[in-house]
C-alpha cells in the first residue's frame, strides 16, 4: 500500500541499484493504489513489505560504517521537517473547518498515527506508515544486533509471530493492529539486514522462498479473505504476498537496475518522502475538480495521469525540506518556490475550483481514502470476561453460569457508562434467551421506544415495494403532493443518507409536539440542499421521514397501516407508532414502540437471515453511515464484526454466529458512550458463545 520513503544510503560504492529499482517500482504502485482505489492493485508488488526489506538492507550497511545514533539521527533530520510542514497544514485546515483531530503531539512525533476527519480522512489515513516507520527505526539498532547473532532465524521468528497473531485474531483492531504492523514490517526490515545487506540470496533460494510464500498465501486465503479485498488489511496475507513479490522481483536484478536508471525512477527515489506525503492530497483535489469529466476507469486514469504530472511541481516547491542543499535559504532559491506556491494557492481559491472543494464531507463518488487497517472501534473486553471464556469453557455448556456472567457485565457496564438503568436481551443460536436488568427501569413486558431502529422497518417496506416493481431505488421522489422543491432526489439517496437534504433545526433542536411529517417536508423543502446529492454522506433523520411519505404516496396507504399489514402483524409483534411527540417527528424515521423480545426476533430476521423481504436481497448499498463494529444497514460490510443500529437509547445487533443483542436504557448509548456500547454488546456476545464470526465478511 504505502512505500518505504525515507531511508537512502548515500554510499554509491556499496549501492545495489536493483534495490533502487524495487523501491521506485513500489512507490509507483503506491500512487496508483491511493489515486485509483482499485483494491486489485494491492495484490501487485506489495509495496510496504518490499520497501522495509530495502530499508533493512540500507540500515545494516549504514550501521557497519557509522554509530547507531548518527544513522538514526540523519533519518529523523530528513523526516521531521517535511512531515511538520505537511502536518502543520493539515492541522491548520482541520482547525479552520472544525474537523476532529488526534492529539496535537501525534502530528509532531507520530509514534501514534496522526488523524483528522478532514475530507473523510483522505489527508491522514496514509500516515499510519510513518507511525510504523518511526517504531521500526527506533528498534533498528536492537534488530540489527539480533540479526547479526540470530541471522535468518530472526525474520523466521517474526513471520511465525505474524501467523500466530492472525490465527488468534489478536491483531484485528486497536493496539493489536498497531503491534501487528510493527512486527510485520520489523520482520521485513530484519530480512533485509540478514539477506540483502552484503549480497543477494542465490537464485534457487529465492525461487524456493517465492514458491513457499505463494503456497502459504493460497492456503491462508482458504482460512480468511482480507477486508475489502485489500491485501494490506490482513497482516499474515500481507506477509505472504509481500514476501512472494520481493523474492520474485529480486530474481530479475538486471531489470530492476535498468528501471532505476530511468528519469521517473530517479525522481521517485530522490523525493520519496515528499511524494508520499503530498500525492494523496493532490489526487483528492483532482478528484474533486475533475470528477464531472469522463467516468469509470477512464476518469480514474485521467486523474492518475494529472497527479503524476503534478508531482515534479510539488517536489520543486517542498522537496527542499527533504533534500536541503547548501545555502538553500538564499533568496534566489526560495523566491521562485514561494512564487509558485502562491500561484497554486490563488488558483485553488478561484471561484470555479473553490466551489468544488469540500474539505468537510466524506465523498463517496471518489475512491475511499487509503487505509491500512479495518475501521473498527477498538473494543476493550474486560479481563474478567476474557478469563471466564478462557478458564471456564466447560461452563459454557451451562446456561446458568453464562446467565450469571452476563448479569455481571450488565451491572458493570451500567455503572461504567452512567446509564442509570438498563435492560438487555441476548438470544443465542440454540434458542436460549437471557433477560437482564439493572436499576429501576421498565419491566420486559413494557415496550421500548426503539428510535432510529425504526429505519430498518422503513427500509424493508421500501425493498418490498421494489420487489413488487412499484418503486425503484433510482426513482425520483417527485413533489410528494406538497410541491416539494427538491423533486429530483432519489430513493437510493434518501436510503443511503446521501441526499443532502436539510436538517430540521430550531432553538431547542427538537420538533414541536404535533409536528406532522408533511410539515417537516414543507420545512426542508424551503431550505437549500446541504451538498450535491450523491457526493457526501450525512446521517439524515429527515430523509427517512420523506421515505415514509414516498411509501404512502406509492401505496395509497398510511405508513402505520402498511407497517402493520406487511411486517408486524404477520410476525405477531405488538407495536405502536407515534408522530410528533417526544421532540421528534417519529413516523417512519423513529416512531416505533415495541417489546424487546420482538425487536430481538426482528433483528435476527433483518440483519442475519435477511428475510424481511421475499428474497434475501444483498446488502449492496455501500457506504451508508455507521462506524466501528456496528453500522447502519443496508450496507455492504467492510469490516464489521456485527451489524446493527443504535436508536439513541435502544441498540440491537447480530453477529455472524447468530447471537442477537438488544440493549435498552434510560441513558444515551451514542455519542460519548458509543465505544462502550460496542464493548458492552461484544462482551455479552462472547459469553453467549458468539462474537467471533464476522457477519457478511
Amino acid at each position: 500500500m504505502q512505500s518505504e520513503i525515507l531511508s537512502k544510503d548515500t554510499s554509491q560504492a556499496l549501492r545495489d541499484t536493483s534495490l533502487d529499482g524495487l523501491r521506485a517500482l513500489a512507490i509507483l504502485r503506491v500512487i496508483t493504489w491511493h489515486v485509483s482505489g482499485w483494491s486489485w492493485t494491492t495484490w501487485i508488488v506489495s509495496s510496504v513489505p518490499a520497501m522495509f526489506l530495502v530499508t533493512g538492507a540500507l540500515l545494516a550497511r549504514s550501521f557497519e560504517r557509522n554509530k547507531f545514533y548518527l544513522v538514526i539521527w540523519r533519518r529523523f533530520k530528513r523526516l521531521f521537517p517535511a512531515l511538520w510542514l505537511y502536518c502543520g497544514l493539515i492541522y491548520f485546515l482541520s482547525f479552520h473547518f472544525d474537523a476532529r483531530v488526534s492529539d496535537w503531539w501525534t502530528f509532531i512525533v507520530p509514534i501514534q498515527q496522526p488523524t483528522s476527519s478532514l475530507a473523510g480522512e483522505w489527508f491522514t489515513s496514509a500516515l499510519w506508515y510513518l507511525r510504523a516507520y518511526v517504531w521500526v527505526l527506533l528498534l533498528a539498532p536492537a534488530l540489527y544486533l539480533l540479526a547479526k547473532r540470530l541471522k535468518s532465524c530472526l525474520p523466521v521468528f517474526g513471520a511465525l509471530t505474524i501467523v500466530y497473531l492472525g490465527i488468534s485474531e489478536r491483531d484485528t483492531a486497536g493496539l493489536g493492529w498497531i503491534v501487528g504492523d510493527i512486527v510485520l514490517y520489523a520482520t521485513f526490515a530484519t530480512a533485509g539486514m540478514t539477506l540483502l545487506a552484503k549480497s543477494r540470496p542465490q537464485r534457487n533460494v529465492l525461487i524456493g522462498m517465492a514458491s513457499g510464500f505463494l503456497i502459504a498465501g493460497l492456503c491462508w486465503l482458504q482460512f480468511r479473505s482480507p477486508s475489502d479485498g485489500v491485501v494490506n488489511n490482513d497482516h499474515a496475507l500481507h506477509l505472504f504476498v509481500g514476501g512472494f513479490w520481493a523474492c520474485a522481483l529480486l530474481l530479475v536484478p538486471a531489470i530492476l537496475s535498468r528501471f532505476s536508471s530511468t528519469r521517473i525512477a530517479q525522481f521517485l527515489n530522490r523525493f520519496p518522502l515528499s511524494i508520499y506525503l503530498w500525492h494523496s492530497l493532490i489526487a483528492w483535489t483532482f478528484w474533486q475538480v475533475l470528477r464531472s469529466y469522463l467516468s469509470g476507469s477512464a476518469q480514474t486514469l485521467l486523474i492518475l495521469g494529472v497527479t503524476l504530472l503534478c508531482l515534479p511541481l510539488m517536489a520543486f516547491i517542498v522537496g527542499s525540506l527533504e533534500h536541503r542543499p547548501q545555502n538553500w535559504l538564499r533568496l534566489s532559491y526560495v523566491f521562485p518556490r514561494i512564487t509558485l506556491c502562491a500561484l497554486v494557492l490563488v488558483s485553488l481559491n478561484s471561484t470555479t475550483i473553490k466551489s468544488r472543494l469540500d474539505f468537510v464531507g466524506r465523498p463517496i463518488d471518489i475512491p475511499l481514502p487509503p487505509s491500512a487497517a479495518p475501521k473498527i472501534v477498538s473494543i476493550d473486553v474486560d479481563e474478567g470476561v476474557t478469563k471466564f471464556i478462557r478458564d471456564s469453557k466447560q461452563k459454557l455448556n451451562d446456561w446458568k453460569d453464562r446467565d450469571q456472567e452476563m448479569q455481571k457485565i450488565l451491572e458493570r457496564q451500567n455503572t461504567k457508562m452512567g446509564l442509570g438503568s438498563v435492560r438487555a436481551i441476548v438470544m443465542a443460536p440454540d434458542g436460549h434467551v437471557w433477560f437482564g436488568s439493572s436499576g429501576q427501569w421498565k419491566t420486559f413486558k413494557q415496550p421500548s421506544y426503539i428510535g432510529s431502529l425504526t429505519k430498518t422497518f422503513t427500509t424493508s417496506l421500501i425493498m418490498q415495494q421494489v420487489e413488487l416493481n412499484k418503486l425503484s431505488l433510482d426513482d425520483q421522489v417527485g413533489d410528494l403532493g406538497i410541491g416539494f422543491q427538491h423533486p429530483s432526489l432519489t430513493i437510493r439517496q434518501l436510503l443511503t443518507h446521501t441526499s443532502g437534504i436539510a436538517q430540521f433545526k430550531n432553538k431547542t433542536g427538537g420538533v414541536a409536539d404535533g409536528t406532522t411529517p408533511r410539515e417537516l417536508a414543507e420545512y426542508v423543502s424551503e431550505k437549500p440542499l446541504r451538498f450535491r446529492p450523491g457526493s457526501r454522506i450525512e446521517y439524515s433523520t429527515v430523509g427517512f421521514a420523506l421515505l415514509g411519505l414516498v411509501l404512502e404516496e406509492a401505496t395509497g396507504t398510511p405508513f402505520e397501516t402498511l407497517l402493520r399489514r406487511e411486517l408486524t402483524d404477520p410476525r405477531g409483534y405488538d407495536i405502536s407508532v407515534f408522530q410528533g411527540r417526544f421532540g421528534s417527528v417519529g413516523f417512519s424515521t423513529g416512531g416505533i414502540s415495541m417489546k424487546m423480545d420482538d425487536l430481538a426476533r426482528w433483528s435476527r430476521e433483518y440483519f442475519f437471515e435477511r428475510s424481511t423481504t421475499n428474497s434475501a436481497w444483498e446488502w449492496s448499498i455501500k457506504n451508508t453511515t455507521g462506524v466501528g463494529v456496528h453500522g447502519y444497514c443496508p450496507c455492504k460490510n467492510r469490516s464489521f464484526m456485527a451489524l446493527g443500529h443504535i436508536g439513541g437509547r435502544t441498540f440491537a445487533s447480530v453477529d455472524g454466529d447468530g447471537v442477537v443483542v438488544v440493549i435498552d436504557s434510560s441513558g444515551i448509548l451514542v455519542l460519548d458512550n458509543y465505544k462502550n456500547t460496542q464493548t458492552f454488546a461484544q462482551e455479552l456476545r462472547l459469553v453467549a458463545g458468539g462474537g467471533r464470526t464476522p457477519l457478511y465478511p
